[in-house]
């Protein structure tokens, strides 16, 4: 029995050599997953950060309107987060400044809300806000848009002018409406005039109205040709008393057209007789010379840095609509589609717990005022409030700044319900320290705030459109510098003096209307302060005004009026014509209602 041997390995079959035994390492693929890790590091470290930040500036210029630049963007995946550094802003309609520019924002995101599409920012931070910051290069991107509704109303209020206006000069320029009246109704006064001479020619007259009583006469001495005569001028009376009846009735006629065309003239007349008075008062207001004049000065006074002032709030609430844009598309919530199978389509499935594409939870923000920093914290910033179900919400508050004691802002701007918009902010100022602020840049008489002490506090409310604020400033330790020393206007210096002895008022705003057309009702106790020491100058000034501006006026109208007054009255003639025509034909009426019987001898009548 053969033994048998044990096949050789291949190897050794071929002659090579017994492989060395492998380790639990493969290096040649840990070279590859090197290779690729920091391929991939590499990748990150330059091309993530320029494409966020890129990504960041074209989004933003695109709906900003104008340059959106960023300084640097930092990416971080543990702990998830962006970094940005100097965001600048740029102001569309004023593209040499910022809008706002930002030192550092730092955010941490949601990761898992990354994966379905949904940026959920948990915390961020604002450091260095300023507004209004200069720029070295424009930074328009398109032409340079028309003044927005809001910026078109930045007209001055005017002050008003205490000289006596020279009386020749206005009356040279004045628009007398009393003089074009007396013209025109002389004109239809003497048209009618005319007319009614033509019409009293083609109504019967005296000697037409004399003629019936003679014919009537004749047919009594016609009576005596016996029983045939009488039954003859019977028919004939009759005869005369219709047209008689028919003449009278054609007066008649005239007189009540007469009479009431006469009526209305008169009525006119005496419009016109007090027309001048309505001239006078009429450029006695357009020359704005009343002691009246005085009761809303602090609305003059105060309604140019007022109207700045809100102006610029609502200039930058304007600015802030876009990020609230789609809150004010109707929606139900997030939409639920239906799956279609078979078919590469995107669907969007109910949440148990919505949320939107965007949402900031919560900013701390620390801004750079002229003042000092104004630090605070805004909530719920998300162009979907709908879907999140609550309002951005925000509150900033500053203590011991520079030139104030204290301020506080807080608000909200509610989109929750998209159709009923609703967004409202309270402002707190305590100390503020007013230093030279101008109220009147008139050259006849400048008002100058030196100093004061101002406390304030305001409400404003916008539901849709609709502006509602109230606001209450209480200055104290005022000193205030008004008109010129030398001023030749007694008023002007009295205003001046009234204006120096002022160590404190208050002033009272209503803002009405809309956020496009708005106004502001200022009231101040200085109306009162002012009208008390200068009333009795302006209403001295305001009445000679007057007695002047009376005495020129009537110089024009007068004549006019007097002619008016003649003319009138020349129409009562053709009204005493009518009444006497009317008296004449009256004898018609003493004829009895049978003619025959004031003909037949002895009261007989006839058989018929």
């Amino acid at each position: 029995m053969t033994e048998e041997k044990a096949p050789q390995p291949a190897y050794e079959l071929k002659g090579r050599k017994k492989p060395e035994k492998e380790g639990w390492i493969r290096w040649w693929g840990l070279g590859v997953f090197v290779g690729l890790t920091g391929l991939l590091a590499l990748l990150w470290l330059f091309l993530v950060d320029p494409f966020v930040k890129r990504m960041i500036e074209q989004t933003g210029t695109k709906l900003v309107g104008a340059k959106v630049e960023l300084g640097a963007a930092h990416v971080t995946l543990s702990p998830l987060g962006l970094t940005l550094s100097r965001l600048q802003v740029t102001n569309p309609d004023e593209p040499m400044s910022n809008a706002v520019e930002a030192a550092r924002i730092a955010m941490s995101l949601d990761g898992l809300n990354l994966f379905r599409r949904k940026v959920i920012i948990e915390e961020m931070a604002v450091e260095g806000l300023r507004f209004g910051t200069p720029r070295q290069s424009s930074g328009a991107v398109a032409p340079s848009r028309e003044p927005s509704a809001v910026a078109k109303l930045a007209a001055k209020v005017p002050m008003p002018s205490f000289e006596v206006p020279n009386i020749k000069t206005v009356m040279a320029t004045a628009d007398l409406q009393s003089v074009k009246l007396v013209e025109a109704l002389q004109a239809d006064i003497k048209k009618e005039q005319e007319n009614w001479k033509r019409r009293l020619a083609e109504l019967p007259d005296q000697n037409k109205l004399n003629d019936y009583k003679t014919r009537i006469e004749k047919l009594k001495s016609s009576t005596k040709g016996g029983l045939g005569g009488m039954l003859g001028a019977t028919g004939e009376v009759a005869a005369i008393q219709k047209d008689l009846a028919q003449d009278l009735d054609r007066i008649k006629s005239a007189k009540t057209d007469f009479d009431r065309q006469l009526a209305d003239l008169k009525q006119r007349v005496d419009q016109a007789i007090k027309s001048p008075q309505e001239d006078i008062q009429r450029l006695q207001g357009q020359y704005s010379l009343s002691p009246q004049g005085l009761a809303n000065m602090s609305g003059m006074l105060l309604g140019g840095k007022g109207g700045d002032w809100v102006r610029t709030g609502l200039t930058w609430y304007g600015k802030m609509q876009p990020m609230l844009a789609q809150a004010q598309v109707q929606s139900k919530g997030p939409e639920v589609v239906k799956p279609i199978r078979g078919k590469g389509v995107e669907v969007r499935f109910k949440e148990r717990a919505p949320l939107p594409d965007f949402l900031i939870r919560a900013a701390t923000v620390s801004a750079q005022l002229e003042v000092g920093d104004l630090k605070g914290r805004i909530e719920n910033i998300t162009p979907d409030q709908q879907t999140l179900g609550k309002p951005l919400t925000f509150a900033f508050a500053g203590d011991k700044l520079q030139g104030v004691q204290s301020i506080r802002l807080d608000g909200a701007m509610n989109r929750v319900r998209p159709a009923q918009p609703k967004d409202h902010a309270q402002v707190r100022v305590q100390g503020y320290q007013v230093q030279s602020m101008t109220l009147s840049d008139s050259a006849d008489w400048p008002v100058t705030l030196g100093k004061a002490v101002a406390d304030a506090d305001l409400q404003v409310t916008v539901g849709g459109q609709a502006l509602a604020g109230q606001a209450t400033i209480g200055l104290q330790s005022v000193k205030l510098a008004a008109g010129k020393p030398d001023a030749a206007n007694p008023v002007i210096k009295a205003i001046g003096g009234a204006l120096s002895t002022v160590t404190a008022f208050m002033v009272k705003a209503d803002m009405t209307g809309t956020v496009e057309q708005y106004d502001i009702h200022l009231t101040s106790d200085l109306d009162r302060i002012l009208k008390d020491a200068v009333g009795r100058q302006v209403q001295a000034l305001a009445d000679q005004f007057k007695k002047d501006l009376e005495a020129a006026v009537m110089a024009k109208v007068g004549g006019p009026l007097n002619e008016l007054k003649s003319s009138i009255g020349g129409l009562g003639g053709i009204g005493n014509e009518l009444t006497s025509r009317l008296t004449q034909g009256s004898l018609g009426s003493t004829l009895p209602a049978n003619p025959a019987e004031k003909l037949l001898p002895g009261g007989l009548k006839l058989p018929f």
